[in-house]
């Protein structure tokens, strides 16, 4: 009996450790959010699309919202319009691959720091893509 005990203790450590193993932790990206480039409409406040995605009958790239926070350890802010176009999924002649993009963005937990009536917002984004 006590050689099973041991035996399935030890076999759930090993299970346990590797689903722990398995956990992949996601590096953050900044970009600071510019709404002259970060399309947002009141019909979908928590969506929001970029200025370079398509229509949607080829499939749209857009932003979902997961959660606002007021303080974050933030690192290097970018420009996200800058850093779309410098990307290996933008070209000049077909502009935003809205499918690649939205594998990158899924790779990184995204943050778009929004400033209001003197407050800083980060809201933390899920990179989506979507036919219509």
């Amino acid at each position: 009996m006590k050689t099973v005990i041991v035996t399935l203790t030890f076999l759930s450590t090993l299970f346990l450790n590797s689903l722990q193993a398995q956990e992949i932790i996601k590096d953050s990206l900044f970009f600071k959010y510019d709404p002259k480039y970060i399309l947002n409409f009141k019909e979908a406040p928590e969506v929001y699309y970029l200025q370079d995605s398509h229509d949607g009958s080829t499939g749209t790239f857009f932003f979902k919202e997961v959660k606002r926070i007021s303080s974050v350890k933030k690192k290097n802010i970018k420009c996200l319009k800058k850093f779309i176009r410098s990307s290996e999924f933008y070209s000049r002649e077909s502009h935003l691959d809205d499918r690649e993009a939205a594998v990158f963005f899924n790779n990184f937990i995204v943050f778009l720091m929004k400033k209001e009536d003197k407050k800083t917002t980060y809201i933390q984004v899920q990179g989506s893509f979507e036919i219509e």
